[in-house]
């Protein structure tokens, strides 16, 4: 009998309420990926937005917690899954062949809590702010927006207090679907409320707008299908299953752009107990070179070589682009866009990365790369850009967490500033406007501006992570990607380094905690 084997899908957790169940078993490609997607579903009928979680305490409603164990995201401990470093988990992923990382979650939280308050509605109205498509029914008992929106908050803020809860314990690719669209008929309006159905879409627009506001406060992405499945502020008919719940052609609305937020919010998603792991299994960095240290993360030195060895680095003035010819993917951590307005980036060419191994490879660029750690490291991202003069300022991304991994700056030229400053904001180092200036910084610790309002800035940005014993000392352009988000097992197809990679994938054997 012939097996054809079809790929190892990519799990997709939608964990909440009955809206979740539309979703259940369904195995996907989005178009021009060959990457499989399954979903897996809990529906968790008990489990609204006022009792998902309890932050005075930290605890979890049970039902929540009991379907993450089932689904083997949390251990028996309650510590989260991915960061286990024990003999089934590091075997078991180098064996498949499969990185570690935090697992993609979609929470459906919060129309059971509507539900609730529409009980109360059924001879009120109110007036919606700024609003195109509702109107008030004059004759209603009038409520003050005031009023609903500070009640809506009290129901919905025990989710969003969790949802910080949980980002903190490690789940950093964690979203948030929208509260669905209302229809428009009046009769299945009927079925599930005695509200009317512009009171009922009210409500679930000031629900929305408070959770949206919320989640990017924590930077967890929130999945509004609102603009792809309305019309007129209301669920268009072919997506209306019963009058409350979506059709499988919604569905796939939804997996589309979670699926485009898992590629586009990676920072802060690596695994950070995998890399510390990388760190220790890392061989040892002798520092020999005496270098400057305005503050503790932050390393200077100069590379000394001729202007002209330094000038090669540069890309062609008509190469830098805005946007990366690499497309964003969900196996490596990339920057947000948001904080790259002005900054232009370009390919380095084959000479010119061979030329950057054999730079920072040895000597003075050793030394500033392992400047404040004593494990060897390799540059998992060699990216020359340009500020141009006149330009906005720009504050490269800090990161949450930066166990295991560096960035770096080496200047090519230019009379912009670029700046190192403590968190609280305090300048402790400019770097000088020489050429071959190198600096090497904690992204968790130190903030790197680049001012051009003196002149433009040409330099290479750089991200660092542990070396692994069975590979060379690399440089890679990896796009606007910084690090893959598990050390052990990462994708590099598009990819070019010095040395070149041996294939499309990188699968580094991790060695069990004892």
């Amino acid at each position: 009998m012939a097996v054809t084997l079809l790929g190892t899908p990519s799990p997709i957790h939608l964990i909440g309420e009955s809206h979740t169940l539309i979703f259940r078993n369904l195995l996907f490609r989005t178009a021009g990926s060959e990457q499989l997607f399954q979903t897996r579903t809990r529906y968790l009928p008990h489990v609204l937005a006022q009792n998902f979680c309890d932050p005075a305490v930290r605890a979890f409603h049970q039902d929540l917690l009991e379907a993450f164990r089932a689904e083997e995201l949390l251990r028996p401990d309650l510590s989260p899954a991915h960061h286990s470093l024990d003999g089934s988990t590091i075997s078991g992923a180098w064996m498949e062949k499969r990185a570690v990382v935090a697992p993609a979650v979609v929470l459906c939280i919060g129309d059971l809590d509507i539900h609730h308050l529409l009980s109360q509605f059924a001879d009120y109205d109110f007036e919606l702010p700024d609003d195109p498509h509702y109107g008030v029914d004059r004759d209603r008992r009038p409520v003050a927006y005031a009023t609903i929106r500070a009640q809506m908050e009290k129901l919905l803020s025990p989710f969003t207090e969790g949802l910080r809860l949980l980002r903190a314990f490690g789940f950093t690719r964690m979203m948030v679907h929208c509260v669905p669209p209302r229809t428009p008929d009046d009769a299945a309006t009927l079925r599930w409320t005695k509200v009317h159905k512009s009171v009922r879409a009210k409500l679930t627009v000031i629900a929305n707008q408070f959770l949206a506001r919320e989640c990017a406060a924590i930077s967890i992405p929130f999945i509004d299908v609102w603009p792809e499945l309305c019309e007129d502020g209301y669920l268009r008919p072919e997506f209306d299953l019963d009058g409350t719940h979506l059709t499988v052609a919604a569905a796939q609305v939804s997996l589309d752009k979670i699926v485009a937020s898992l590629r586009q919010h990676t920072w802060d998603a690596h695994n950070v107990a995998r890399y510390q792991h990388a760190a220790t299994q890392a061989p040892r960095h002798a520092q020999a070179v005496a270098l400057e240290r305005p503050l503790p993360g932050v390393s200077i030195g100069r590379l000394d070589v001729p202007a002209h060895t330094l000038q090669s680095l540069e890309a062609s003035p008509d190469s830098y682009r805005a946007v990366s010819e690499l497309v964003s993917r969900a196996d490596w951590v990339s920057a947000p866009a948001a904080g790259r307005a002005a900054l232009l980036t370009a390919q380095p060419s084959a000479e010119q990365l061979a030329l950057a191994a054999q730079l920072l490879g040895q000597g003075v660029g050793q030394a500033v790369l392992h400047g404040d750690v004593d494990y060897a490291m390799t540059v998992s991202s060699f990216r020359p850009s340009r500020i141009p003069a006149g330009s906005a300022p720009q504050v490269l991304a800090r990161a949450a967490q930066s166990s295991g991994v560096r960035k770096a700056v080496l200047r090519l030229g230019g009379n912009g500033v670029i700046g190192f400053a403590s968190i609280a904001g305090e300048t402790v180092h400019v770097m000088s406007s020489e050429p071959g200036a190198l600096a090497v910084y904690d992204p968790a610790a130190t903030l790197c501006s680049l001012d051009p309002t003196l002149g433009d800035i040409s330099l290479v940005e750089i991200a660092l992570m542990p070396l692994a014993t069975s590979e060379p000392f690399r440089v890679v352009w990896s796009g606007l990607h910084e690090w893959p988000l598990d050390p052990f097992q990462y994708g590099v197809a598009g990819m070019t380094a010095a040395p070149p990679f041996d294939g499309p994938q990188v699968t580094v054997r991790a060695m069990a905690m004892a």
